[in-house]
């Protein structure tokens, strides 16, 4: 089953990723979607002193995980998505 890197903002928060396996993209969607509609799919406990709302953003498939990218500030571990994008997963090295 493909893997999808699933993109939870939190109000107050920021972002999240949160990766699932799933038949397809909406279905990923869907399943962390209803966590959230469900209160179970805020920030971790760390983050949160109060009440908070929580939602999905954005759904990517994976394609190759712990691919190196090489840029300007330095190379790195990171995630090739199905879009052609790039996700850098570790601090760059120098």
């Amino acid at each position: 089953m493909p893997e999808f890197d699933v993109v939870v903002v939190t109000v107050r928060s920021g972002t999240r990723t949160v990766r699932v396996e799933a038949d397809n993209a909406v279905g990923a969607w869907k399943s962390i979607q209803a966590e959230c509609d469900s209160n179970q799919c805020h920030c971790p406990v760390e983050f949160c002193t109060d009440s908070v709302e929580s939602g999905v953003f954005d759904v990517k498939q994976v394609v190759l995980d712990g691919v190196t990218i090489i840029s300007a500030d330095g190379g790195g571990g990171g995630t090739l998505y199905a879009d052609d994008t790039l996700r850098r997963t570790e601090p760059p090295h120098a």
